[in-house]
């Protein structure tokens, strides 16, 4: 992929985050300042959605170069232009931020950005510039560790005051931002019929729960199962290994769930099941669906 064309997704798709947050902050301003009697200024808000929606469109012709969003993700009902472009330059770049006179990476070491190549302290310099690296999950768990969905005595690890998190923040928001589109469209898609499952189940095993937890839970479980789908197609589109899961291999389980709107090429078909959630046994309804099945 050319370089020039990543950077124009991560500038498109930066820029409509930006656009979001300014469309729900004025959106908020306007309510709590104005309300209903200032229409006047009701304009500025729907000027600011199209200007959204203008770039979404933008978005989406640019993902059109990553057969990732064209022959996978495009046909996944609750993954949109934006979740996409998000979820494809966390899973293949890194940004390195790099020293302008030597072209040495450049680290935060306590509270200041510090070239490793020369030792300069980047301060008042403008804008860094970055080199774009490819990255690769070679496992499940590694991608799953990288979007904070990898657990640390038995839970999600948070994040800690003064402590460098190994794991993506912007990664586990984009998996909670899935989780909920997934849920919003109903029992018609196979990863909200998945948490359906995992909910009932949840609610059998811990019956002192919270409704809140029980939620949390069965979420969770179908946002790991969606990232682990997406590893699984996404090497199989760019022809690399993809590896039977820890489950299979060494577990020995047999209830595994292939990724669903993906029709796999290769003689090995993806699996998307891990050692860390007990996967369901899948229905005939989930364990058949091919991808021209799901578009119907």
């Amino acid at each position: 992929m050319d370089e020039q064309h990543v950077r124009e997704l991560v500038f498109l798709v930066k820029t409509y985050d930006g656009f979001t947050r300014f469309g729900a902050s004025a959106q908020n301003r306007f309510q709590s300042l104005i309300g209903k009697e200032g229409m006047k200024y009701d304009d500025v808000i729907k000027e600011a959605g199209s200007i959204k929606g203008k770039m979404l469109r933008r978005i989406e012709k640019t993902l059109a170069l990553w057969p990732l969003w064209t022959d996978y993700l495009a046909a996944v009902p609750g993954i949109g232009p934006a979740i996409a472009g998000r979820l494809i330059i966390l899973f293949k770049y890194r940004f390195q931020a790099i020293c302008p006179d030597c072209a040495g990476d450049v680290e935060k070491k306590e509270g200041a950005l510090v070239c490793l190549g020369c030792g300069k302290v980047l301060k008042g310099d403008g804008n860094l510039k970055y080199r774009i690296d490819e990255r690769d999950f070679p496992t499940i768990s590694k991608w799953w560790a990288f979007m904070g969905r990898h657990n640390v005595d038995g839970k999600m690890p948070k994040r800690k005051a003064g402590v460098v998190s190994n794991w993506s923040t912007p990664g586990r928001t984009l998996g909670k931002l899935i989780g909920d589109s997934f849920i919003k469209q109903g029992s018609e898609n196979l990863y909200r019929r998945f948490y359906d499952e995992r909910k009932v189940k949840a609610q059998k095993d811990h019956p002192d729960a919270s409704k809140l937890h029980i939620h949390n839970m069965a979420e969770n479980e179908m946002i790991k199962l969606f990232l682990a789908h997406a590893w699984s197609a996404f090497r199989e589109l760019e022809g690399k290994i993809v590896t039977p899961p820890y489950a299979g291999v060494i577990m020995g389980h047999t209830n595994l769930v292939a990724p669903f709107y993906f029709e796999a090429t290769s003689e090995m078909k993806p699996t998307g099941a891990v050692r860390a959630i007990p996967i369901l046994k899948p229905t005939p309804s989930m364990r058949h669906y091919t991808l021209e099945e799901a578009r119907t």
